[in-house]
């Protein structure tokens, strides 16, 4: 595995393949990425009509990427801004990351790639603190972040439907 933080000027190289990856992960997100309009959407309530996640891709693009590349292939990223800020993160948390989206191709599943691709931003950016955000109902990424020390720091009842809660998550930074 070739697992790489990228130079913003350099992503552009991998957006063909990450946007083929995203097309094939669409509806495992809830709601799918095709009806978001941005990977820091905070109202689902009012989702896109689409079929397809270009919206949602351009948006991405302003984001960071860490990659992971097995035989030359893409298999998984994880994008990421810089010192971010929302209702549930404030200004008292920076310097800080904030993992918006991570896939990992079916084929790449159950072998170590998220694992691998999270060690890799603990190491770069250990002294910041890391948030990110799921749905309730995706326990494989919640356990994965319970291993990692991350903790819950805000839960959205319902946010994503009924029984469907947002869960933001951060890991202090270490001091």
């Amino acid at each position: 595995m070739d697992i790489r933080i990228l130079e913003k000027q350099k992503q552009h190289e991998i957006y063909d393949s990450a946007y083929r990856l995203l097309a094939e992960a669409d509806n495992e997100f809830v709601p799918p990425l095709s009806s978001r309009s941005s990977s820091t959407q905070q109202n689902f309530s009012n989702t896109l009509q689409s079929d397809n996640i270009t919206t949602y891709f351009e948006q991405l693009k302003n984001q960071r990427f860490a990659v992971v590349f097995e035989e030359g292939e893409l298999i998984s990223f994880v994008s990421f801004k810089e010192n971010y800020t929302c209702s549930e993160i404030s200004e008292n948390e920076l310097p800080n990351i904030y993992l918006s989206t991570l896939v990992v191709s079916p084929k790449a599943r159950g072998k170590g790639v998220t694992t691998a691709l999270y060690q890799k931003l603990f190491t770069e950016y250990e002294k910041v603190n890391i948030f990110t955000r799921t749905w309730s109902t995706n326990f494989a990424h919640i356990k994965i972040l319970g291993k990692y020390g991350f903790e819950v720091i805000k839960v959205l009842k319902d946010d994503r439907g009924i029984g469907i809660d947002t869960v933001y998550f951060k890991k202090a930074k270490k001091i």
